[in-house]
């Protein structure tokens, strides 16, 4: 019953198939994702370990490896793979909205912006982990903030994601397909 009632992108009439989640690392889309496809009773894909999975590598490696050109080319052939499937929550990359064939993908889909401030991007992940732009000099981290957020926008029905809990994220989502 995902999505029951729910428009395909904002809310209105209909029965969307995949809801995504986009928004800047860190933002909480992965584990967000997970707390919103149990409660819809459906499947969860976090693109980025899809990736990790397919390819034996992780995002980090993947980025040393072969570049971020060739990463985006792995992420546009996921999200293509999931266009067909129904019943599913995608927690997308943070840079996967950048790609004009990807921002196709999140028009035909229930898709919500999980906003962060900045400042919370940085609390978030200040251990680096395996994000591999996080290692790049602050200015250029605010930046990269500042280029994707219209995008962000324009895609997806805006959620303030910053200083909440993921349930809290998660029960306005669900409002939000129930067209609240």
């Amino acid at each position: 019953m995902i999505c029951r009632g729910a428009g395909r992108r904002r809310g209105g009439a209909g029965e969307a198939r995949i809801v995504a989640l986009i928004g800047f690392m860190g933002s909480g889309k992965s584990t967000i994702g997970r707390l919103l496809a149990s409660r819809l009773g459906c499947g969860f894909v976090d693109l980025d370990a899809a990736i990790e999975a397919q390819s034996g590598r992780s995002i980090k490696e993947l980025f040393a490896e072969e570049g971020e050109a060739a990463f985006r080319a792995r992420e546009s052939a996921a999200l293509a793979a999931l266009d067909s499937r129904r019943r599913l929550v995608v927690a997308a990359g943070g840079g996967a909205p950048m790609t004009a064939k990807n921002r196709a993908f999140f028009r035909r889909v229930a898709c919500f912006y999980l906003e962060i401030p900045f400042e919370e991007f940085l609390r978030r992940t200040a251990g680096g982990g395996q994000r591999p732009l996080r290692s790049l000099p602050l200015s250029e981290l605010k930046a990269l903030y500042e280029k994707r957020r219209p995008v962000y926008e324009q895609l997806g029905v805006r959620i303030r994601a910053g200083g909440r809990s993921p349930q809290e994220v998660v029960e306005e989502i669900l409002d939000r397909l129930r067209g609240g």
